[in-house]
């Protein structure tokens, strides 16, 4: 079998391999590593009132990106 190169694929790459290869535990680790390296970008407040429309913001970008 041979070795396949995560690290050469980009980000929607990596996650169709992984989705289509569920099995394969060092192509996950490899793609939540990734993820791990993205800043957070939902810093929000506890008490801000706007908080529901920030949280979809996040998701929105979040899902546009993959």
């Amino acid at each position: 079998m041979n070795k396949v190169n995560y690290a050469a694929m980009n980000d929607q790459e990596l996650k169709s391999y992984l989705l289509s290869h569920k099995d394969d535990k060092e192509a996950f680790y490899a793609y939540m590593d990734r993820r791990k390296t993205r800043p957070y970008d939902a810093a929000i407040k506890l008490k801000d009132p706007a908080w529901k429309e920030k949280i979809i913001a996040v998701i929105q970008k979040q899902l546009a990106s993959d």
